[in-house]
């Protein structure tokens, strides 16, 4: 079935058997919209979440839709007011970084927004709040991009309440199981109340996996309402411009320095892979998610400090460049709910090493397009594999390169269109 083809009808939106007002044509066949995007943090800070909105919000303004992001005066969590989990709940009052309050990029109109206060991973902005209920009756869609927001809860409630469709993307479903016990029950009580509440009464449920799909339907979400939509990236972005010069063997990990992201285990094996491959070196590409000082600790004690390098985040044309500098790109998360690194790194030429998780399982298909490891034993074979046999580098680099045009951003566009318009057959095409 070819997606373009089929997309290019004229669409009858659902709901109820309402035929919507908003399906104006362009070209004759193709429906404009008014879409809101509702995301804590969007460009210039980064993070997979934040590229996948920015990309999607990107290609739907090129197709003649309006998009609007709100959006919160906000880099990360390090600079808004903090309210502590464990007692007496101090709250830590941190400067705002001073992004521009309304701006354009790239097409988008972007709307920021103060917060008041943040509780874990709720957060409370008031003038977001208003003039969401303001302004929604202006917007066709309210696409929600997390699962632990209020504002996604609040969205989906006037959503409701005015009669628009809304859609749910849960990036954040799952939470790591190192937070305290506090945290793991918050997050049984948000299950229990908010987010089914949420689930229940979303019009539409993009899954960025088939795991996923367990995970929405254990808290109450409707199996019927659900949609598998794997992230994208602009594919024309990476493996772009000249390659840097390359000296020794350059393993890359990209993310936050948290403990579930296992770097602990890369830095464990570097004293081995060092003994077979004297030049091998690790850049860490990232901000400090509370774990930098244990590994530069471990990298202490083990000896290998000078041949690890901590870039903390950097802008997306350095990414890009750090992408072109490597031979292999690790990946030893021990939970993910994508992991859009990967199709960074595969996109950019990079054969691939991460543990058998299913989010990865989704991307990576052992000795095809990347190695998989059950433990950290056969981590550290597959590095070894890669440092080693060319053959087997070239052979699982261009295989990367080949499947990962599946997930373009043009894909992405057209199958999100689908769900926006509420026909779910024509997003089945993604799993043949």
């Amino acid at each position: 079935m070819n997606i373009t083809n089929q997309r290019r009808t004229i669409y009858e939106a659902a709901g109820g058997g309402r035929c919507h007002s908003f399906w104006r044509l362009r070209d004759k066949d193709v429906p404009c919209m008014r879409i809101l995007m509702l995301q804590h943090r969007l460009f210039p800070s980064i993070g997979g979440t934040q590229e996948h909105v920015h990309t999607l919000s990107r290609e739907l303004v090129k197709r003649g839709n309006e998009v609007t992001v709100y959006t919160l005066n906000s880099l990360n969590n390090e600079d808004i007011p903090c309210l502590y989990l464990k007692p007496p709940f101090a709250i830590q009052k941190i400067r705002s970084p001073g992004l521009l309050e309304k701006e354009t990029i790239d097409g988008i109109c972007v709307r920021r927004f103060d917060v008041a206060l943040r509780f874990w991973s709720f957060i409370w902005s008031p003038g977001l709040f208003r003039e969401l209920k303001r302004d929604i009756e202006k917007y066709d869609i309210v696409h929600a991009h997390g699962y632990h927001l209020l504002s996604s809860v609040y969205g989906c409630y006037l959503a409701k309440k005015r009669r628009k469709t809304f859609v749910l993307t849960g990036h954040d479903m799952l939470i790591t199981d190192d937070l305290p016990l506090s945290a793991r029950i918050l997050k049984r009580i948000y299950d229990l109340s908010l987010g089914r509440y949420l689930l229940k009464n979303s019009s539409k449920i993009i899954a960025l996996t088939e795991d996923q799909v367990g995970q929405y339907c254990k808290i109450g979400g409707d199996k019927e309402k659900i949609t598998v939509i794997p992230n994208s990236i602009d594919l024309e972005t990476y493996g772009s411009g000249e390659n840097s010069d390359k000296s020794g063997k350059n393993l890359l990990f990209v993310g936050r320095i948290e403990k579930y992201k296992g770097l602990q285990d890369v830095v464990g094996m570097m004293p081995g892979l060092l003994a077979s491959e004297p030049d091998v070196r690790l850049t860490i590409v990232g901000s400090d998610g509370g774990f930098r000082r244990e590994i530069e600790s471990l990298s202490e004690k083990l000896g290998v400090r000078e041949r690890i390098i901590f870039t903390g985040e950097i802008s997306r044309e350095d990414l890009l460049k750090k992408y072109r500098e490597a031979d292999i790109f690790v990946f030893p998360s021990k939970m993910e709910g994508f992991g859009i690194v990967l199709l960074e790194a595969m996109a950019s030429g990079l054969p691939c090493v991460a543990y058998s998780i299913p989010s990865v399982r989704t991307v990576l298909k052992h000795r095809r397009t990347g190695l998989l490891a059950e433990n950290k034993e056969e981590f550290f074979e597959n590095i070894l594999c890669l440092l080693k046999n060319e053959d087997v580098w070239n052979e699982i680099r261009e295989s990367a390169m080949q499947y990962v045009k599946r997930y373009s951003v043009e894909n992405m566009a057209d199958l999100t269109e689908q769900v926006y318009g509420g026909d779910y057959r024509l997003c089945e095409v993604w799993m043949d």
